[in-house]
């Protein structure tokens, strides 16, 4: 009888515990080797299209480096969550809006997904109290589509966006670093997911998708509506339509997304509410810290 090795024993774990998409590899030095993903991201940050979120600048390197986030990190073990799981898991509130981001229709994933990090980590100390290890969602500044990918967990289609088979790209990511050298999955193949279709792109409202696998955030409503704290240019509030926290349409066009559940839209009009009464149906959200619409030109 073979024995299980901790890294299957904390990947069966994760799965037990809800995590649809498990995969594992291993923690490379940012210098080993080159790589086109991060050199596509060091040109996106040199033309500006990550706007004003100047985190993005601030952890360059970080993001390129685990090992900056756990010293020692060997191994990394990328999970995956459909958005329906962990927002369909709870009533919220939020659920009766319209215009509303997918993402945040329901309780604050980070919530969900922070618990049962908290069950991992305490699983890594008993099974390996001589090693390290960190759990991430997406507040830490790691380069996690990239890693996902990597890991088996999808692909990145032209919308920027992870693509798995089973889940579209309508799910969450989290990331589980450990300084046991452990381990891996088989590597991702490159498989390409999207081939002729451009729909994300002729779709996009604004034309934020300025050409396959680039997103310039100067352009996108999502970033303007979620991440802007000013004014929103009179020529994308022209374009904005409904969308009142977010926008989905890149997605919503997707073939990969077509079979996915979806987290319906409410009827309650948020244009029309008070500052006071938005909140109390944001609170609790991934959009808490977004509480009025931006100011139009």
């Amino acid at each position: 009888m073979s024995r299980v090795s901790p890294t299957e024993s904390l990947s069966a774990l994760a799965k037990e515990l809800g995590f649809e998409l498990v995969g594992t590899i291993k923690v490379t030095p940012p210098n080993l080797k080159p790589d086109k993903h991060f050199e596509a991201f060091k040109r996106w940050l040199q033309d500006g299209m990550q706007a004003d979120m100047t985190h993005f600048v601030r952890n360059f390197q970080t993001r390129k480096n685990p090992s900056a986030l756990l010293p020692g990190a060997q191994s990394m073990i990328m999970l995956g969550v459909s958005y329906s799981k962990v927002l369909n898991s709870e009533p919220h509130p939020i659920q009766q809006l319209n215009g509303i981001v997918e993402y945040a229709r329901g309780t604050d994933y980070h919530r969900w997904i922070r618990t049962r990090l908290a069950i991992l980590t305490q699983k890594h100390r008993e099974l390996l109290p001589a090693e390290q290890c960190r759990g991430m969602v997406d507040t830490a500044p790691l380069f996690e589509k990239h890693y996902a990918a990597e890991a088996g967990l999808g692909t990145i289609g032209k919308n920027t966006l992870l693509i798995n088979p089973s889940l579209g790209s309508k799910f969450f990511l989290a990331a589980f670093l450990s300084t046991l050298e452990a381990e891996c999955c088989a590597p991702q193949s490159g498989i390409d997911v999207c081939g002729d279709c451009r729909q994300c792109l002729d779709a996009c409202p604004t034309g934020a998708l300025i050409k396959p696998f680039v997103l310039d955030s100067r352009r996108c409503l999502s970033y303007w509506t979620l991440v802007h704290r000013g004014t929103m240019p009179k020529e994308i509030a022209e374009r904005r339509g409904d969308r009142f926290l977010g926008c989905d349409t890149c997605q919503s066009v997707c073939p990969h997304n077509q079979l996915v559940p979806s987290i319906p839209q409410g009827a309650v009009a948020p244009w029309l509410l008070d500052a006071e009464t938005l909140r109390s149906y944001l609170t609790g959200t991934a959009l808490e810290g977004r509480r009025e619409p931006p100011v139009m030109v």
